[in-house]
């Protein structure tokens, strides 16, 4: 599988650099016996970084597999600041030349600063995913890139004005497993179907973490055009393939529009998995009248909810439109294509410390569909004489209007009805009035005698 994403820039084949095992004998401690080949270690070892007088970055790497198995770096996430202010961005390698267990690479894109003191803070390093070697993920996810730790920390500067080298530790945090995804709500009435799609990553890691306060996700993104037509089958347009980094904070909120019999959602960019859960599955009233209530609420698949359920963490960190529009003969569908997404920074709280750190994780896609299906539930009610007596001479205004006949007829029986209601209003008016037409007869004769 090649390497996907990153921050990258062309550079001309003519260039010629230097091999990478001259480069590392100009530091008189080096030795190529300390990085012999091991048979079956597949990792990547960064042993070094140099800056060059054209203002860029190298890498030098250490793979025990050596020549026999050749792997090649994709990319690396750095931040050009110190441990203390880390913003990491992913940045694609160019493969420059090696020598037995030792390669060279070329930091895309990344201008060596003017500043007399400057930061490499490195958290991992990636190659391709290769199913003859990694392990697989479930839930309909594919991991495009595998990670190396490095978590190192290069400050260049000058002392005596002359070049020194300062390296050091850092501390890190691992995602240990996760899941990507997105949930698609529905827009409202349009001529046309429109809908939100809500993209996600869940997650656990190595270290406990009480509150999320803040993260830093990677993802490439590219636009797609899917036509259907009934005489040439399914044909694909696609845009730029873009990378993007975006920092999610735990008081930011999402939402999609909503309309008429869809309802709006609200969610926290940041959730804990129950909390994602109770938010995606809630049903929600839509229309509320006199005969029927009507909710709509979503069920999600059983892959992903497997998945989910063994996740603690849930990082919303894109909106994006999907958009239908169909005829007769075609269908027309305008989405966004979203993966390779990889967590770079944390912020997080733990027993009241809080910690900022950098992120150990792979890049991984999810499926193309969503992972929710949309349910409706209708509840009808005892209706009220009035509504029922509206209904009645609704159904009777449509019929007369259908079928003039009909009014015809209507009226015959409400004439007939009309009279009976008379004759019945005379009978009752003549029953009540009875006793009193009694005691006056009475008063008149007892006056006579």
């Amino acid at each position: 599988m090649a390497c996907i994403g990153g921050i990258s820039t062309a550079y001309a084949s003519s260039v010629t650099y230097s091999n990478v095992l001259d480069d590392l004998k100009k530091d008189s401690t080096f030795s190529a016996e300390y990085y012999p080949t091991v048979e079956g270690d597949n990792s990547l070892q960064v042993i070094q970084i140099a800056e060059s007088e054209d203002k860029e970055l190298f890498v030098y790497v250490y793979q025990p597999s050596g020549q026999a198995k050749d792997l090649r770096a994709c990319s690396i996430n750095i931040s050009l600041t110190s441990r203390e202010s880390i913003k990491f961005n992913n940045y694609t390698l160019t493969y420059l030349n090696s020598n037995g267990t030792l390669y060279k690479y070329l930091v895309d894109g990344l201008i060596v600063s003017e500043s007399e003191t400057r930061y490499y803070t490195i958290t991992s390093i990636y190659r391709a995913f290769d199913s003859n070697m990694d392990e697989e993920v479930g839930g309909d996810n594919e991991i495009t890139e595998v990670p190396y730790n490095v978590e190192k920390e290069y400050c260049f500067t000058l002392i005596n004005n002359k070049p020194y080298v300062r390296v050091l530790d850092i501390e890190t945090i691992e995602i240990t497993d996760k899941f990507v995804g997105f949930v698609r709500y529905p827009d409202g009435f349009h001529f046309y179907y429109k809908s939100c799609d809500s993209h996600f990553v869940a997650f656990n890691t190595n270290k406990d973490i009480d509150r999320l306060i803040e993260a830093d996700v990677y993802y490439t993104s590219e636009s797609v055009w899917q036509n259907w037509t009934a005489f040439f089958g399914t044909k694909y347009d696609f845009g730029e393939n873009e990378s993007n980094v975006v920092t999610v904070k735990y008081d930011e909120k999402g939402s999609n529009e909503g309309g008429f019999l869809t309802p709006t959602y609200v969610w926290n960019r940041i959730q804990t998995v129950d909390e994602f859960l109770s938010e995606v599955t809630d049903m929600k009233t839509v229309y509320c009248g006199a005969v029927i209530d009507v909710k709509v609420g979503y069920v999600i698949d059983d892959a992903a909810l497997t998945e989910l359920k063994s996740k603690t963490w849930v990082l919303r960190f894109l909106e994006t439109d999907y958009v239908q529009y169909q005829n007769m003969s075609s269908i027309d569908d305008y989405y966004m294509s979203v993966g390779n997404v990889s967590i770079l920074r944390l912020m997080f709280e733990t027993d009241g410390v809080t910690y900022n750190l950098g992120v150990i994780d792979n890049k991984q896609t999810g499926s193309g569909d969503p992972i929710n299906d949309p349910i409706v539930e209708v509840e009808t009610k005892e209706p009220e004489w009035w509504v029922i007596l509206i209904i009645v001479l609704l159904i009777i205004i449509i019929l007369a209007v259908i079928f003039p006949p009909v009014l015809n007829v209507v009226l015959l029986v409400l004439r007939i009805l009309l009279k009976g209601l008379l004759l019945l209003l005379r009978g009752v008016v003549f029953i009540i009035s009875a006793p009193f037409r009694l005691l006056a007869k009475a008063i008149a004769n007892r006056k006579k005698q």
